[in-house]
C-alpha cells in the first residue's frame, strides 16, 4: 500500500483517512487490488491514490466535495460558509435530532480526515485544498461545474452546467459569462469568489441580468458586487436558499425580497450604507442564518419573532415599538454561536430583558451588548443593573463583550464561578462602573480587557474574589488568564494587587492611559513574557520581576517606574519619557544578548550614547522625540542593525553621518531633523533597500546616497523643499521607487534627466502650499517625466487645471495613473492620455470626478480608451 503512494504524503495522507479505523485485512486487499488503481493517469491526470480514496466516498460525500471545484486554486474557504453552500443545494440530509448544520459539519469534518481539506497554516476556521486535490475535484466535476477564470484555452459553457463561478481575479470577462446566462437557465449556482475594490468591476446592469436570466438559483452570491440597490425582480428567485450581498454599498433592499420563502442564508455584513430590513422580513420563516454586522440598522424590522427557525443572528438591533423590542428574541429558542445586541438604552425595564430569555440559549457560545451613551438622560443605575442581570447568559457562554453599560455595579452574574467555560471578556466604555467584578473566579479566563472607565477608582480584593471575601477555586485567583489589558482608565488610583499568587499564567499586561494611577503592580508575574505601560505619569512603582519577560515597553513622564534589572532574554524594549534617562543609559553596561529591537524616546536631559554600546543583537533601532539630547558617540560599527529610525532626534549638526555606523542596514527613516543640510554616507551601504527622509527642510544633498547604495529601490524625500537631485554622473540602475515632493528647484533642475532615475517606475509627487506651487497652473511639462514610468501618482496638486497629455505622451509604459486631492483640476489638454494606461483613479478631485463620470466630451475621448477607470472608489 505504501508503495501505492510513490512517495507523496498527500497520498499517504489520503488512504490513511480512507482506511483508517479499519483493521479488516480483506479490505485492505481489496482496496490494494481495485482496477481504479490502473486507470491511465493521462485520462484522469489525477494522483491514483487520490483518485481511489474519491472512488470510496459515500455518495453525499462525493457531491458536497465536488462543489468545492467551483472554488479556484489555492481558494482559502470557510467552513461556515461552505456548509451553508451544501444546505442551500440540498447535499445534507438531517439524522434524527441534529441540526442541518451539524450535519454539514460532520461532513466537513470527515472530509479534513481524508485529506480533501486542510486546515490554513495561520487562520483559524479556515481552510484550503491541495493543488492534486483541486485537480481531483475539477475531473470529477464534470460538465455540471463551470468556473469563469482564464480566458485563454478556455472551454464553452456547456447547457447542462448547473453550477457557474466567476475569478475576479481570473481574466475571463464577467460580460462574456453574462452573455450565455440565456443559455443555461436551470442554473442553481452562480458565485462570485475574489472581488475586492481594486479589481475592475463597471457592468451596471450585472445583477439585472443575472436576475432576470436565472430563475433557478438557490444560491447567490454577490459579494462586493458595485452594488448601490437590489432590483425588485429579486423577489422572483422564489427557489433562492443563499443570498450573499455581504461589503456592498446598498441602502435598502426591495420589499419583494420578502417573497423569498425558501431562503435559508442572508448575508448582509458589512453593508454600511443599509439603514433598514424590509417590512417583508417576518415573512421568510425558512431563514436560518442572517448576517446583518456591520452595517447601519436603525432598527430591527417587525416580527422577528416569526422567524423560529434562525439558527445564526449576527446582531438584533433594539427598537422601541412593541414588534421589535427585545422581547422579540425570546420565541429565538435555536439561536447558535454569537450575537451582538445594540441600543439597549432601548429598554425599558427588566421584564422585557427577560423575556428574552437569554439564559435559555445554550448554543449561544459569544455575546456582545452595547448602551448607546447620552449625557442628556438620567439613568437609575439599579434599573440598568437589574436589566443586565435578566439579560444573563446560558453558562456554556464562552466570550462576553460590553461596551457602554450605563450601571454602577455588575450583576452577580458577571464574574460568577459557574461560567467555567468563558475564555475571554471585554469591557468598555462602563463610565460610570465603580467596582470591578470577581473575575479571578472564573476558572476558564484567558483573556480580560477593561478600558474607557471614567467612575473606577481602585482595584482589590473583590477583583480576584467573591463579595465574602471567597474564593470558589482551588487555585489562586486568575488560575488560566493569559492576557489583561488596562486602558484610559481616568481616575483609576490604585491597584492593591496584594500577594495572593494570582495570575500564574500571565503572559501580556498592558497598562496605558491611566493618568491618576499611583500604585502598585503585582510583584512576581512568572509566565510574563510582554509588559507595556504608558501614559501613567503618577505611577510609583517597580517593573515586576518575570524571568521569561521578552517585551518591554515603558513610556512615563517621571521616575518613578523603576527597572530592578532588564530580564535576560529581552527581545523588545521600548523606554520613554521624562526622567527614563537612568535606564536609557543602564542599557549601555547591560549584557542583553537576546535584544533584536530597541525604541528610545522623548529624552529631556542629554544622552551620549556609543555606538559600541548598542546590543549586538540588536537589529531594529528607534530613536524618536529626543532633539538634540540624544546623540551617537561614533565609536566603531554595528553589523546587526537593519532597520533605523530618526525622528526629531540626534538634530545638534548640519552634516548627519550616522549611517556609516551601520553597513548592514535594510531599511532607513529619517524625519524632522531640520538642522540636517547634507545625508554623508562615506562607506558602502550594500545592503540598502529604502530610504524614507520626511520634513527635513534645510536637506539640500544627498549625493553621495547614489555610490554608497547601489541595490537602493525605494527613495521618499517628502517635504525636503531643499533638496538638490543634481545629475553625480552615476546611472542608479536599481531604484524603482520615487515619493517626493514638487518644488522649483526639482522643475529648475530638469532632476529626471539624470541618469540616477533613469530606471524609475513608481513615482509619487506630493505637493506643499508655497508661492511657487500656487502658480502651477498646468502639470507636467513636455518631456520632464522619466520615461521609464509604470506607476505615476500626483498627490495635493492644489493649484493646477489642467493635466497636460503632451507630458505624459513619452510614458508609453505607464499602465497606472492616479490622481489625488487635486481640487482646481478640471481639463485633460492634448488629444489622449497614454495608450498604455489601463488604470486610472480619480480620488477627491470633485472637478475632474464630475466631468468623467458624466462623461463630458471634451474629457471622455481623451480617457475612454482606458479599461479601468475609478471615481472616488467607484469603477465608471
Amino acid at each position: 500500500m505504501v508503495k501505492r503512494c510513490d512517495g507523496l504524503p498527500l497520498a499517504a495522507q489520503a488512504l490513511g483517512g480512507l482506511l483508517r479505523g479499519n483493521s479488516d485485512i480483506r479490505s485492505w486487499n481489496h482496496l490494494l487490488k481495485s482496477e481504479i488503481w490502473e486507470l491511465s493517469d493521462d485520462k484522469t491526470n489525477v494522483v491514483p491514490a487520490l483518485r481511489i480514496s474519491y472512488y470510496f466516498l459515500p455518495s453525499y460525500l462525493k457531491q458536497c466535495f465536488i462543489y468545492c471545484s467551483l472554488y479556484p486554486k489555492n481558494y482559502e474557504f470557510s467552513k461556515d460558509e461552505l456548509i451553508l453552500l451544501w444546505m442551500a443545494e440540498n447535499f445534507l440530509q438531517p439524522v434524527g435530532k441534529k441540526t442541518v448544520e451539524e450535519v454539514g459539519g460532520e461532513y466537513f469534518d470527515e472530509l479534513i480526515a481524508r485529506s480533501f481539506f486542510q486546515p490554513h497554516n495561520s487562520r483559524e476556521k479556515i481552510f484550503v485544498m491541495h493543488n492534486l486535490v483541486h485537480d481531483l475535484a475539477m475531473t470529477c466535476a464534470g460538465e455540471l461545474y463551470f468556473r469563469a477564470k482564464e480566458l485563454r484555452n478556455a472551454v464553452e459553457v456547456d447547457i447542462k452546467a448547473r453550477h457557474l463561478s466567476h475569478n475576479a481575479k481570473g481574466n475571463y470577462p464577467m460580460s462574456k459569462l453574462l452573455g450565455v446566462c440565456d443559455t443555461v437557465k436551470h442554473t442553481r449556482t452562480f458565485l462570485e469568489i475574489n472581488l475586492e475594490t481594486w479589481i475592475p468591476f463597471n457592468i451596471e446592469n450585472a445583477t439585472c441580468i443575472l436576475l432576470s436570466q436565472l430563475k433557478y438559483l438557490r444560491a447567490l452570491s454577490l459579494k462586493r458586487f458595485p452594488l448601490e440597490s437590489v432590483p425588485d425582480s429579486i423577489g422572483e428567485l422564489i427557489h433562492l436558499r443563499y443570498l450573499d450581498i455581504s461589503e456592498t454599498k446598498i441602502v435598502t433592499l426591495p420589499e419583494s425580497l420578502g417573497n423569498l420563502y425558501n431562503l435559508q442564508t442572508l448575508k448582509l455584513n458589512t453593508c454600511g450604507s443599509l439603514i433598514t430590513l424590509p417590512v417583508g422580513m417576518k415573512d421568510l420563516v425558512n431563514l436560518r442564518h442572517l448576517d446583518i454586522y456591520g452595517t447601519g440598522l436603525y432598527e430591527m424590522p417587525k416580527g422577528m419573532s416569526n422567524l423560529k427557525s434562525l439558527q445564526f443572528l449576527s446582531t438584533f438591533v433594539v427598537g422601541k415599538h412593541e414588534e421589535n423590542k427585545i422581547k422579540e428574541l425570546g420565541a429565538l429558542a435555536g439561536l447558535h454561536k454569537s450575537i451582538f445586541i445594540s441600543k439597549l438604552d432601548n429598554v425599558v425595564n427588566s421584564s422585557e430583558a427577560l423575556e428574552a430569555r437569554m439564559c435559555d440559549k445554550d448554543g449561544i457560545d459569544s455575546m456582545m451588548l452595547t448602551w448607546w451613551w447620552s449625557r442628556e438622560n438620567r439613568v437609575d443605575s439599579e434599573m440598568q443593573r437589574d436589566i443586565l442581570d435578566k439579560l444573563r447568559p446560558h453558562t456554556n457562554v464562552k466570550e462576553l463583550d460590553m461596551w457602554g453599560y450605563r450601571g454602577t455595579r455588575f450583576p452577580d452574574w458577571v464574574g460568577h464561578s459557574s461560567y467555567h467555560n468563558i475564555t475571554k471578556i471585554r469591557l468598555d466604555g462602563c463610565r460610570s462602573c465603580c467596582m470591578l467584578p470577581s473575575f479571578g473566579q472564573l476558572p476558564s479566563l484567558k483573556h480580560l480587557s477593561i478600558s474607557h472607565f471614567k467612575s473606577l477608582e481602585s482595584v482589590g480584593a473583590e477583583f480576584y474574589f467573591n463579595q465574602n471575601g471567597e474564593s470558589c477555586l482551588e487555585t489562586p485567583p486568575f488560575p488560566m488568564l493569559e492576557t489583561l489589558k488596562f486602558d484610559s482608565l481616568d481616575c483609576w488610583k490604585e491597584w492593591r494587587s496584594l500577594e495572593f499568587n494570582a495570575f500564574p499564567r500571565l503572559r501580556e499586561l498592558s497598562i496605558q492611559c491611566c493618568p491618576m494611577l499611583i500604585r502598585d503592580l503585582p510583584n512576581h508575574l512568572p509566565s510574563l513574557q510582554s509588559l507595556t505601560i504608558e501614559g501613567c505619569g503618577q505611577l510609583r512603582c517597580c517593573v515586576p520581576k518575570a524571568p521569561a519577560m521578552t517585551s518591554l515597553s515603558i513610556f512615563v513622564y517621571g521616575n518613578e517606574v523603576r527597572i530592578r534589572e532588564l530580564p535576560p532574554l529581552l527581545r523588545q524594549l521600548s523606554i520613554g519619557g521624562i526622567g527614563q534617562e537612568p535606564s536609557v543609559k543602564a542599557i549601555m553596561h547591560m549584557q542583553l544578548s537576546c535584544l533584536t529591537s530597541l525604541c528610545i524616546s522623548h529624552c529631556s536631559s542629554h544622552i551620549l550614547f556609543p555606538v559600541s554600546a548598542i546590543p549586538p543583537s540588536v537589529q531594529e533601532l528607534t530613536i524618536d522625540n529626543c532633539g538634540e539630547s540624544f546623540e551617537f558617540q561614533m565609536d566603531g560599527q554595528h553589523h546587526s542593525l537593519q532597520k533605523l529610525s530618526i525622528g526629531n532626534s540626534c538634530d545638534s549638526h548640519t552634516s548627519f553621518s550616522l549611517l556609516d555606523a551601520f553597513p548592514n542596514l535594510v531599511s532607513v527613516r529619517i524625519s524632522g531633523c531640520q538642522k540636517m543640510e547634507s545625508l554623508v554616507v562615506s562607506r558602502s551601504l550594500s545592503c540598502l533597500l529604502s530610504l524614507y527622509i520626511f520634513f527635513c527642510g534645510s536637506l539640500k544633498s544627498v549625493s553621495t546616497l547614489w555610490m554608497a547604495a547601489p541595490q537602493l529601490e525605494k527613495l521618499s524625500l517628502v517635504d525636503c523643499r531643499e533638496i538638490d537631485l543634481s545629475d553625480t554622473g552615476h546611472p542608479h540602475r536599481s531604484l524603482r521607487y520615487l515619493e517626493i515632493t514638487y518644488s522649483e528647484k526639482l522643475v529648475s533642475s530638469a532632476a529626471f534627466m539624470h541618469p540616477q532615475f533613469h530606471g524609475i517606475t513608481n513615482l509619487i509627487f506630493c505637493f506643499e502650499v508655497s508661492d511657487y506651487s500656487e502658480c502651477v497652473k498646468s502639470f507636467p511639462k513636455e518631456g520632464w517625466l522619466p520615461a521609464s514610468l509604470e506607476s505615476l501618482t500626483i498627490k495635493c496638486l492644489s493649484s493646477v487645471g489642467t493635466l497636460e497629455c503632451k507630458g505624459l505622451a513619452h510614458l508609453t509604459s505607464l499602465q497606472e495613473l492616479s490622481i489625488d486631492y487635486c481640487v482646481k483640476l478640471e481639463n485633460i489638454e492634448g488629444e489622449k492620455l497614454p495608450a498604455s494606461l489601463i488604470k486610472l483613479g480619480i480620488y477627491d478631485s470633485p472637478l475632474l470626478a464630475e466631468r468623467c463620470e458624466k462623461k463630458d466630451p471634451q474629457i471622455w475621448p481623451k480617457i475612454s480608451h482606458i479599461p479601468a477607470i475609478q471615481v472616488d472608489r467607484r469603477w465608471i
